[in-house]
């Protein structure tokens, strides 16, 4: 499965955290951040993504993660976020609520059934 981690710019920080735990776990990603085609270069991301991996601590989204999580719902991606999503109409797009642990743990299972 391929991998695509989204969230608002102000999140960049935690968004790298999460990178570094992911290929310390040899799962590769791309993300969000500083990309210098701005939207288009994120829903480019999302279209070579098979999950989206919404970081959203206390459930914030922004605009901007808000067309991706639409652009990949319209897509049909597994779309999965950190924190249920404050906005109701937002969160049913989503597969639902998974920790970055958990989400690591998904991605471990899958290689190792591919295998």
């Amino acid at each position: 499965m391929r991998l695509y981690v989204c969230g608002s710019f102000r999140l960049r920080h935690e968004i790298e955290e999460l990178e570094q735990k992911l290929k310390k776990e040899n799962i590769q990603c791309q993300s969000s951040k500083m990309d210098t085609r701005g939207i288009l270069g994120c829903l480019k991301k999302i279209d070579d993504a098979d999950v989206v991996y919404v970081v959203d601590p206390e459930g914030y989204v922004g605009k901007s993660v808000s067309v991706d999580i639409g652009y990949a719902y319209g897509k049909g991606k597994i779309i999965y976020v950190m924190h249920p999503v404050d906005d109701p109409p937002i969160m049913d797009m989503t597969n639902g609520v998974l920790s970055s642990e958990a989400l690591i743990d998904l991605f471990i299972q899958d290689s190792a059934k591919t295998r």
